[in-house]
């Protein structure tokens, strides 16, 4: 097989995977996956909902849906997200509850 047709191939799966449909919730949970970095749980939980109904979609959609490894990656970016912010949070609370015992105002 030539350069030429490998690269023919590879361009009409590129085109028929995207006239597939992607499930929405499983592009929701990546999306709300990411943005659990700056918003904690308030993103991760809704976040790891999403993947884990999105995964059902897909499941019960017979080959129809496509996004198992947005939905995949929206929950575990929502975990680590809301994990990160959190220790982060908690870190922060802590630091000041220091410095204001230190100033003596705590």
């Amino acid at each position: 097989m030539s350069h030429r047709e490998h690269l023919e191939d590879l361009w009409h799966s590129a085109e028929a995977s995207q006239t597939q449909a992607k499930s929405r919730k499983a592009s929701v949970s990546f999306s709300l996956g990411l943005l659990s970095f700056l918003v904690s749980f308030l993103a991760g939980v809704p976040a790891i909902i999403n993947g884990l109904l999105g995964l059902k979609e897909i499941r019960q959609s017979g080959g129809q849906l496509q996004g198992r490894g947005l939905a995949i990656w929206g929950i575990a970016l929502g975990l680590v997200g809301s994990s990160a912010s959190g220790l982060l949070v908690m870190y922060a609370a802590e630091r000041v509850q220091r410095a204001a015992h230190r100033a003596g105002m705590g």
